[in-house]
């Protein structure tokens, strides 16, 4: 199961990198905004408790955060 949530996180990520770029599309992104997810993010992937250490490094690392 550790290996499926991995892959749902890694999925999760590139959906909101998808968003991302179509807000940037239509200049409705806000830098803070993004700041906070990044941090939510990070923080949720951190403290997870269906991953090992590697894996959260793996899925930190693999979102540049």
């Amino acid at each position: 199961m550790s290996s499926e949530e991995k892959q749902r996180v890694m999925e999760m990520w590139n959906e909101h990198l998808e968003r991302h770029n179509i807000r940037l599309k239509f200049l409705s992104s806000n830098a803070a905004q993004e700041e906070k997810f990044n941090a939510d993010f990070k923080e949720n992937v951190v403290r997870s408790k269906k991953l090992t250490h590697e894996e959260k490094m793996e899925i930190l690392r693999y979102a540049e955060l």
